[in-house]
């Protein structure tokens, strides 16, 4: 594939029943782009219980960025913590990512709470839609396929997430709207894909993270 499309390709995979990995350039740096949504919402939903969620903020003109399909409707408007997670992880919603990182306490809240997860790969530095603006010679806002993976799988299923968040959450990314091309397209009919995609701006870096259930 890397030949024929002249591309870099990286591919981390963990079966958590056995432990057993699949591996591809898993500890190459990409760009993460939007599939840091995924880790951003789970670190607001490790802070705030799921009846706390109601809890509301304003939006300002000046918060909305490009792509923001859901927040420029709520310019001058409150929203609630649940709606713009479910934004941010439904319709990749930018301005709801940057509230959410936000609401964490900033970028380094979020990579104080990587760091606490052990992972020390993955890179976040700057909010949307600057870090779509990937480079190959930077490591701000990339991570590896291994480092990722690992950090999404402890953060969603074996980290502090309440049983309704998590549910919460893996209920969004069961209901993506932009990933059926991705990972979903590519497994039998019948397995059941919670995902959070990503595409950067440049580079057409292209990405797609995962928690696939093999029928039964």
């Amino acid at each position: 594939l890397e030949k024929k499309y002249n591309a870099h390709i990286g591919v981390y995979a963990l079966d958590t029943k056995s432990g057993k990995e699949v591996k591809f350039n898993s500890d190459k740096r990409f760009a993460y782009a939007s599939t840091s949504k995924a880790i951003n919402s789970a670190i607001l939903l490790e802070q705030v219980p799921y009846n706390k969620l109601n809890k509301k903020v304003h939006i300002n003109k000046d918060d909305i960025v490009a792509y923001s399909p859901i927040l420029e409707k709520y310019v001058g408007k409150d929203i609630t913590l649940k709606e713009l997670i479910e934004a941010s992880m439904t319709y990749s919603d930018n301005t709801a990512n940057n509230k959410i990182i936000k609401e964490i306490g900033g970028i380094k809240k979020v990579k104080q709470r990587l760091k606490e997860l052990g992972d020390k790969v993955t890179n976040p530095v700057r909010y949307e839609i600057e870090l779509n603006y990937y480079s190959p010679k930077s490591k701000k806002d990339t991570s590896t396929p291994a480092a990722f993976g690992k950090t999404l799988n402890k953060l969603i299923a074996n980290g502090k997430l309440s049983k309704k968040n998590k549910n919460f959450l893996l209920d969004l990314m069961f209901n993506n709207k932009n990933g059926d091309t991705l990972i979903k397209d590519g497994v039998p009919k019948d397995y059941k894909v919670a995902d959070k995609s990503g595409q950067a701006i440049t580079y057409a870096s292209r990405n797609d993270v995962a928690f696939v259930y093999p029928k039964g």
